[in-house]
């Protein structure tokens, strides 16, 4: 990859961040938050998008981006009111923005007359219409100066070719921003550069550093082009350079030209870049392209809380396969650390003595070096939930219903590989409480409840775990209307009585629909199937539970790293197997204790005045049973199911493992989570709890296959 596609993969990644910023600002003023900040930091969203969009030539971009921009300007500084209308009409405007990047990036084709419909309501909110432009080649000019027309408003339609001099002098930072000199030179050669001549005088060579930029250059250009164009060009450096211009036509413009366009004050150098009617220096962000440390959504000038270079705090983006690469190697280290507690075990006492203090303060530099491997890999799921509202808000349009969507949790971290697959099943599961869940406002009402219906998404911690969970307050499952269509689907018998938590996990089967009628928003029997296959891939699971009249809740479990766990070892036969460690209770010996058996050949533990389900690993495992033991009864929690005694031969001890994908390298097995290395070279299976108690015997067959 040359610097070029360096530098336009580093915009576009920006680009992403830049939206979600913008979509957060916007949902905050529809949700009627009018704090004058929200309005500047998406203006400086959208200036920011077309800063970089101009540095590469995306000209339906930059032209998109400059009446949205213009818009922008006009709410904050009271020109233009705002209202919900408005604040619909910019959603829409960045939802069309999106679709332009996405067309930059992968040449997608787009909808010209969905991008011309809401270009052209953004223009007659400014009082404009297309007629106004500039010019029908070149972008349009900036917004942010003055109601007054701009100078190149005015502009001849062809103007005579004369010579332009514009001179840019770098500040300290101009190399460290991502900018290149000679880039920038050779690109402005398509805007008729004839010549670039350094000026400035070098430091002496020992105050010389790689990324200062002492040297100016003096840019002349012999054309005929609009100004527009070259102030579009260089409105990426403005706020990273000192920038003087020398043009006849700005010096001497056209009778034709309003005297009014010029600008109010000119430094005594020569006219500056705002005299292209650039922005005012301080809402000027730092440009997309220009990769800098502090994101795409860091403010010049210092202005508000997002300002400046001189932050609280710093960011370094780092391609993901980096961190990939480094995480695998800490999980290397881990099992060579156990390795080294293995043998150390089989040495004689002396040995071990002088060995272990050293294996032991390993182990301890081992754990922190993982720890911040991890925190490294660790995103906040704000980056999704932050989606979720407009989702909501549209699905609320569509179904004509009254709806608002609570978050709770934003700042919980989960792994980023993790984040990046939950976009999709949590769209899908709002989709199904939107449409399924909540009732019409008039029938709410006539039941008691509030016209607008709540839908909660809510993130947390437990354990070794991340707890994602939906839950609206609606109408609940129709269980009636799932039997009838499974049975029309011929998932169960007409004779089956499934009891009520059965009857409600149909609907995450393949093709599965209640809907009556096919729609945009339900009705193909495809979501809540994808939801499950999706958290399975994850390593997770989804639990519902429903209150008919009331409500439903989904709840998704997650592994917090798909990286390290710490686990529980239990030998089962010959074999020995990982129990998450957030999971494990306790461990008792079934000597001395209560074992009764039901009617149905189930058996359970007396435990304290309460009776647990006794389940034997052995058996729901498929091991054979010629050195039965099962002295140990491990008492875990299924979150779901409540606590429940698993049966083992022998408890090993606690231990930090490596997971490593089973799914990958052999097959989905029931109850089975993954695979780590043991210190001894063997492989162990890390077991799924919650999963394993409720398969029973099902994958009895693979489980056997994989064990021996």
């Amino acid at each position: 990859m040359d610097d070029s596609e360096d530098y336009l993969a580093l915009f576009f990644t920006e680009c992403g961040e830049l939206l979600g910023d913008l979509q957060e600002q916007l949902d905050r003023l529809m949700d009627g938050d009018r704090d004058p900040e929200l309005v500047n930091a998406a203006f400086r969203a959208v200036h920011s998008v077309k800063g970089g969009a101009a540095a590469f030539g995306f000209d339906a971009l930059i032209g998109f981006a400059h009446v949205f921009e213009t818009v922008m300007d006009g709410l904050r500084s009271g020109r233009l009111a705002l209202n919900s209308e408005v604040v619909n009409l910019l959603m829409r405007a960045g939802d069309i923005m999106e679709v332009l990047i996405e067309q930059a990036r992968d040449g997608a084709q787009v909808d010209e007359g969905a991008v011309a419909r809401v270009r052209q309501e953004l223009e007659e909110m400014t009082g404009r219409s297309p007629a106004d432009e500039t010019d029908d080649d070149g972008p349009a000019p900036s917004a942010g100066a003055a109601p007054a027309p701009a100078p190149a408003a005015a502009e001849p339609e062809a103007l005579e070719p004369r010579e332009v001099v514009i001179s840019l002098r770098p500040h300290d930072d101009f190399v460290h921003a991502g900018h290149d000199p000679l880039r920038m030179i050779r690109a402005a050669r398509e805007l008729d550069l004839v010549a670039a001549e350094p000026f400035g005088d070098l430091p002496p060579l020992s105050d010389l550093t790689p990324e200062g930029c002492p040297i100016g250059w003096r840019l002349r250009f012999e054309t005929d082009r609009p100004v527009a164009e070259l102030r579009d060009f260089f409105m990426v450096y403005e706020h990273i350079a000192d920038l003087e211009v020398d043009d006849p036509w700005i010096a001497n413009p056209p009778a034709a030209a309003p005297a009014a366009a010029a600008p109010a004050e000119t430094p005594a150098s020569g006219p500056a870049l705002e005299a292209f009617d650039a922005p005012p220096a301080a809402a000027a962000p730092p440009a997309a392209a220009s990769g800098g440390g502090g994101g795409g959504a860091a403010a010049a000038g210092g202005e508000g809380k997002e300002g400046g270079r001189h932050g609280p705090s710093k960011t370094l983006r780092v391609e993901l396969t980096r961190i990939d690469r480094l995480v695998n190697l800490v999980g290397e280290i881990v099992i060579t650390q156990a390795v080294l507690a293995q043998k150390l075990s089989e040495t004689d006492a002396h040995t071990a003595l002088e060995v272990g203090h050293s294996v032991e303060a390993m182990s301890r530099q081992t754990r922190e070096l993982q720890e911040s491997v991890m925190a490294i890999r660790a995103q906040p799921v704000k980056s999704v939930f932050s989606r979720m509202p407009r989702v909501v808000r549209d699905l609320a349009e569509k179904l004509n219903k009254e709806a608002r969507l609570v978050l709770a949790g934003e700042h919980t971290e989960v792994d980023t590989t993790v984040i990046e697959e939950l976009a999709e099943p949590l769209t899908h599961m709002l989709r199904n409480s939107m449409d399924h869940g909540l009732e019409s406002p008039d029938e709410r009402e006539q039941l008691g409840k509030p016209r607008t219906g709540t839908i909660r998404l809510a993130a947390e911690h437990r354990g070794e775990r991340v707890i994602i969970i939906v839950e609206d307050d609606g109408r609940g499952v129709n269980r009636e209307r799932v039997m009838e269509k499974a049975v029309e689907n011929g998932l169960i018998g007409p004779e089956d009585n499934l009891p009520p938590e059965e009857i409600d996990q149909l609907i995450f089967h393949p093709g599965f629909s209640t809907a009556k009628e096919i729609s945009s928003v339900s009705g193909r029997g495809v979501g809540m199937d994808v939801v499950k296959k999706k958290i399975q891939a994850l390593g997770g699971r989804i639990h519902m539970r429903s209150d008919p009249g009331k409500g439903t809740r989904f709840q998704i479990t997650l592994p917090l790293t798909l990286a390290v766990l710490d686990g529980m070892t239990v030998c089962v036969g010959d074999e020995r197997f990982i129990l998450p460690l957030s999971s494990v209770v306790e461990a008792l010996r079934i000597e001395g204790e209560r074992v009764e058996i039901l009617p149905d050949r189930s058996q359970v533990l007396a435990r304290r005045g309460e009776y647990l389900r006794l389940i034997s690993l052995r058996d729901t495992l498929g091991i054979g049973d010629a050195a039965k033991r099962e002295e140990m009864a491990i008492v875990v929690d299924t979150e779901t199911r409540g606590l429940v005694a698993l049966l083992v031969d022998e408890l090993i001890g606690q231990r930090q493992v490596v997971l490593k994908s089973l799914e990958a390298n052999f097959q989905r097995v029931e109850g089975v989570s993954g695979a780590t290395i043991l210190g001894d070279g063997r492989v162990a299976l890390i077991l799924d709890v919650p999963s394993l108690v409720s398969m029973g015997g099902l994958a009895r067959a693979p489980m056997q296959e994989m064990i021996h």
